[in-house]
């Protein structure tokens, strides 16, 4: 696939930072490692914000959402070389999500002092804050758009269709889904029950646009299930 042009509202934020080696350099030099175990929780929705936000050197980090019933919405999975926690550290406001480590993670911690003294010194730097503040308000629209305007089969597709597009693999027949990603992540990310996503995958597989093996997904036909979505 072309990937001159990403996704804009994929579910997985990956590297953004490599392209910038030099501001990568200095923000590295500002920060201090911390480590994560899986299932450890960074911050906590509803939680006071900190006077300092993370960029994850290594691991994936999911951002989620809450509810009062004790359910998960996943916003997002970030994984290396990505920033998250500045917008409650720069609006003073308590945190409005929650971010978890997925896996075994080192976060470089930076201190909002830190990093604005920086950017008087190489303003390029604050650019990266503003990229990632327009890449996650633009995955959020169309996130809306999604649950605005697809039913529960279509909203799986666009789903399995961005997550192919973001991280296929190649293979002989089609596209390989190159995380370990369950029947629940998709239910979470796409903000459906488990059971709704069983039967869109058991329906796409009947169509031949896909295969499912346990936690693995390839994608046969990506134009069909492109056209499966409608209005892509």
């Amino acid at each position: 696939m072309d990937r001159n042009s990403y996704i804009p509202d994929s579910p997985y934020l990956t590297d953004n930072l490599t392209d910038h080696p030099e501001e990568l350099s200095l923000i590295l030099s500002i920060s201090k490692p911390k480590r994560y175990k899986a299932g450890g929780l960074v911050y906590v929705q509803g939680e006071e914000s900190k006077p300092y936000f993370y960029l994850i050197e290594q691991g994936k980090v999911k951002i989620s959402l809450l509810s009062k019933g004790g359910s998960e919405r996943i916003i997002i999975i970030q994984e290396k070389n990505t920033l998250f926690g500045y917008a409650a550290t720069f609006d003073g406001h308590p945190y409005f999500h929650t971010a978890t480590a997925v896996e075994e993670t080192i976060l470089r911690i930076i201190h909002i002092n830190d990093f604005l003294n920086l950017v008087d010194k190489h303003p390029k730097v604050g650019l990266l804050i503003v990229v990632a503040f327009a890449r996650v308000t633009r995955m959020l629209v169309l996130q809306i758009e999604d649950f605005s305007f697809l039913d529960a089969e279509k909203r799986v597709a666009h789903m399995i269709y961005k997550l192919a597009y973001e991280i296929g693999q190649k293979t002989p027949r089609g596209l390989l889904i190159a995380k370990k990603v369950t029947q629940e992540d998709i239910a979470r990310l796409a903000g459906l029950s488990r059971v709704s996503v069983s039967l869109a995958l058991n329906h796409l597989e009947d169509l031949d646009i896909l295969r499912k093996k346990r936690n693995i997904i390839e994608v046969f036909d990506i134009k069909k299930l492109k056209d499966f979505i409608g209005y892509l």
